[in-house]
């Protein structure tokens, strides 16, 4: 791992404990330590799905992230240094298609390192309950790692689901949920190849969806997201893993409650103006609420020290 990608894990793991209110992480035991391996995971909330997961888990990750992102001089050897790679949308100009074989070798030559790989099944990023069609990427690095000859041929599959008990910032319930591996001897990899793609993305698919609570109908601060945010909070503290929780939610209760707001001292009178400052930031530099969780944990990332160092200089020329 480089020095600045070993960092921001260290960091990561750190900042975690200040934003989220409970990050419940379940399954890591399913990662095999000496394979290749592709994580697919669902996607809510832009970046910071990646940068949760990869963090949380003990093995080293590479991300493929939307292009766009690597269009700027200044980040774009950031975004390397933190191990992810360009792939690009129709929307971001069909000149830039072809990139997207030059990172798909990348992807392959990872994994016959034998290290992982992130993907996100759904491809683009929306802030909801819901799990929309798998698209075909994942399949296709999938059936070219089992066809291949070298140590990609051993690559699984692992599903992972996120669930976030609102997008509007820190104190979050995130329920990370790493599910069961998905191995070659499930399709048949050398027959058509659109009939494996078809069989490939039906099986993430129902192994996501036993992941994650699907509620394709719940908009945020509904009667119903109200419901889902308290039995979350309530949950998350009395359970000890993801598959409890998701168990025992009953999303169809007629009751009705409201989130308590457990939001401890360490989100309110120290870090609230840190927390202000970066939202504030956020809601500047992007007008779509789907990347503000991402810019502020990511301004979190840096700002910390330097407000932690501010608090303390000011206390002491108080007292």
């Amino acid at each position: 791992m480089g020095l600045f990608y070993t960092f921001c894990k260290i960091n990561t793991k750190l900042i975690s404990k200040i934003f989220f209110d409970k990050l419940v992480i379940s399954g890591e035991e399913n990662i095999p330590l000496n394979k290749p391996v592709l994580l697919a995971l669902n996607h809510p909330n832009s970046f910071l799905d990646a940068i949760v997961v990869g963090a949380h888990i003990k093995r080293e990750t590479y991300v493929l992230a939307r292009g766009d992102a690597f269009n700027n001089n200044y980040t774009r050897p950031i975004l390397h240094s933190l191990n992810m790679l360009p792939i690009y949308r129709l929307s971001e100009g069909k000149e830039n298609l072809g990139k997207n074989n030059d990172t798909f070798d990348a992807c392959q030559n990872i994994l016959v390192q034998r290290k992982m790989v992130i993907l996100f099944a759904e491809g683009l990023s929306v802030n909801n309950w819901d799990l929309r069609p798998m698209r075909k990427g994942l399949a296709r690095l999938a059936l070219k790692a089992w066809r291949s000859e070298n140590d990609s041929k051993n690559l699984v599959v692992i599903p992972i689901g996120i669930t976030y008990e609102h997008y509007e910032g820190e104190g979050k319930v995130t329920l990370v949920n790493i599910g069961k591996v998905i191995e070659q001897n499930s399709f048949k990899i050398h027959e058509n190849e659109a009939q494996f793609v078809r069989e490939f993305n039906t099986k993430v698919f129902d192994s996501l969806a036993k992941l994650i609570p699907v509620l394709p109908n719940m908009k945020p601060n509904s009667e119903e997201h109200l419901n889902f945010r308290a039995q979350l909070q309530k949950l998350a503290r009395e359970k000890k893993n993801v598959p409890e929780i998701l168990e025992a939610l009953n999303l169809d209760s007629t009751q009705h409650f409201k989130p308590k707001e457990y939001k401890n001292i360490k989100h309110t009178l120290v870090f609230w103006p840190l927390y202000a400052f970066c939202r504030a930031i956020a809601q500047k530099l992007f007008k779509q609420a789907l990347f503000h969780d991402s810019v502020i944990f990511g301004l979190l990332l840096f700002l910390w020290p330097l407000y932690l160092l501010l608090v303390f200089g000011l206390i002491q020329l108080i007292f």
